[in-house]
C-alpha cells in the first residue's frame, strides 16, 4: 500500500507540471435533471514537500477541505446542507475510493464500482444523487524548489557545452487538481465525472481554488 501510494504520488505530481490548466469531464446524465444533490465534505490530500520526501500534511489537507467546502457553500449549486464525513476512520472505505480519482481517466468514469456504504448514505439523505469533490496537490519549500530550478540550470549548461538540446521539467512550486463526482443510487453508477488539473495554482489560495471550482462545477450553476 505504501508503495502504490508513493507512486500515487509522483504520477500526480508529474502529470499536474506538465499541465498549465486542463478541464475535462463526463456526464451520463444531464446536471439539470438531477435535482438536488446531496453534498458530503470535500476531500484533500496536500503535499508539502521539504527534502526528497513528500509525507502528507494533515493541516494542510484541513485547510484545503475548509476552503473547497466554503466555495461551494458561497455559490448557487443545488446540494443540500454538507454531510460530515470521517474519512480517517467510520468513512475510510470512501476516502479509498476517492483517492483512486487521481489515477483515473475521465472515459473510465463510468465504470467506476461504487462503495454501498456511500450509495447508503446518500439514500438515508433522502436524494438520487450524491456529488462528492476532492482536492490532489503539493506544495514545495522554496529551498526545495531552488534546488530544483538550480539542479535543471547546471544540467542544462552541461548539455549546452556538448552541443545537446536543454531539457526543461516543467517545474513548479505549487501544483492542484480537483475533481467531482456524481453517483446515482439508482444505478451505482457514476453518472457525472469533472476534473481541473493545473500546474500553476497554489492549493490554498482562494483566488486560485475559486476559479478552478467555477470550471468543474460550471455545468451545476444556477
Amino acid at each position: 500500500m505504501k508503495k502504490w501510494f508513493s507512486v500515487s504520488v509522483a504520477a500526480v505530481v508529474m502529470l499536474l507540471m506538465l499541465t498549465s490548466c486542463m478541464t475535462s469531464r463526463y456526464s451520463g446524465t444531464n446536471p439539470s435533471e438531477m435535482g438536488e444533490l446531496a453534498f458530503f465534505q470535500p476531500r484533500a490530500i496536500q503535499f508539502y514537500f521539504e527534502t526528497s520526501t513528500a509525507p502528507r500534511e494533515p493541516s494542510l489537507s484541513a485547510a484545503s477541505e475548509e476552503l473547497m467546502a466554503d466555495l461551494i457553500n458561497s455559490r448557487r449549486y443545488p446540494f443540500s446542507d454538507m454531510i460530515p464525513m470521517d474519512y480517517a476512520d467510520a468513512d475510510s472505505e470512501i476516502a479509498r475510493w476517492i483517492n483512486g480519482f487521481s489515477d483515473l481517466e475521465v472515459s473510465d468514469a463510468k465504470h467506476l464500482r461504487v462503495p454501498r456504504q456511500l450509495t447508503e448514505k446518500i439514500v438515508a439523505s433522502g436524494h438520487r444523487y450524491g456529488i462528492v469533490v476532492h482536492s490532489y496537490g503539493y506544495i514545495k519549500s522554496n529551498e526545495r524548489y531552488d534546488k530544483e530550478k538550480m539542479a535543471e540550470l547546471v544540467d542544462n549548461i552541461i548539455r549546452a557545452l556538448f552541443n545537446e538540446t536543454p531539457r526543461y521539467s516543467y517545474n513548479d512550486q505549487y501544483g492542484n487538481a480537483l475533481y467531482a463526482a456524481v453517483v446515482d443510487t439508482q444505478t451505482d453508477r457514476v453518472v457525472y465525472y469533472s476534473r481541473v488539473l493545473s500546474n500553476a495554482d497554489h492549493p490554498l489560495s482562494r483566488g486560485c481554488v475559486s476559479e478552478q471550482m467555477k470550471k468543474l462545477l460550471k455545468d451545476f450553476e444556477r
